[in-house]
């Protein structure tokens, strides 16, 4: 059995979405991924692989998002199987489809504030999941008694200032708006 690993370093983003989350902590994760093109990789994402300039832009990854990442290419050829795995050195964005609660609750940021309630489309519908937003969404004016499905960039910023988010968001699109209270 004759095993060779080729490495190459992608010449250009790779663009797909993310349709296994198989290990995920603080400092790195692995997904399976799903490019554009149709085929699938394994994707090591690591901060320590992303270096002093990109660290900041490791964002925790969920089934359903659309990642662009630039990488280190690995094949591991043996017989038949050829098996794809990335190295993945930056990662600029993360398009996420998330659900806008239908209203926002009481929550204690830098002072007392209203956050909006949110989760990842795809979870159960019952109340479990639902996470405090204490940032915005740019472009997204919300209105309360409507239930809203979004499609939102995640972009990180690199240098926060201590009281604000690490992750900037900004609205692509609403794929729906229900009202729930008639």
């Amino acid at each position: 059995m004759d095993n060779k690993t080729n490495v190459i370093q992608a010449s250009e983003a790779i663009v797909g979405e993310v349709t296994a989350v198989i290990t995920q902590d603080r400092e790195q994760q692995k997904v399976t991924l799903v490019a554009k093109d149709g085929k699938t990789y394994s994707a090591l994402i690591s901060k320590y692989n992303f270096g002093q300039k990109n660290a900041h832009q490791m964002q925790e990854l969920a089934i359903g998002d659309v990642i662009e990442v630039m990488a280190e290419l690995s094949t591991l050829s043996s017989g038949a199987d050829n098996k794809s795995q990335i190295t993945v050195r930056a990662m600029p964005y993360v398009l996420r489809k998330i659900i806008v609660a239908d209203h926002q609750e009481d929550c204690m940021g830098v002072g007392p504030q209203s956050c909006l309630l949110t989760k990842i489309a795809g979870q159960t519908n019952s109340q479990t999941g639902w996470e405090y937003r204490y940032s915005g969404i740019e472009g997204f004016d919300y209105e309360p008694h409507y239930e809203y499905t979004l499609l939102i960039k995640n972009t990180t910023v690199a240098n926060p200032p201590a009281d604000a988010s690490s992750i900037h968001s900004k609205l692509i699109k609403i794929i729906e708006k229900k009202r729930t209270i008639e």
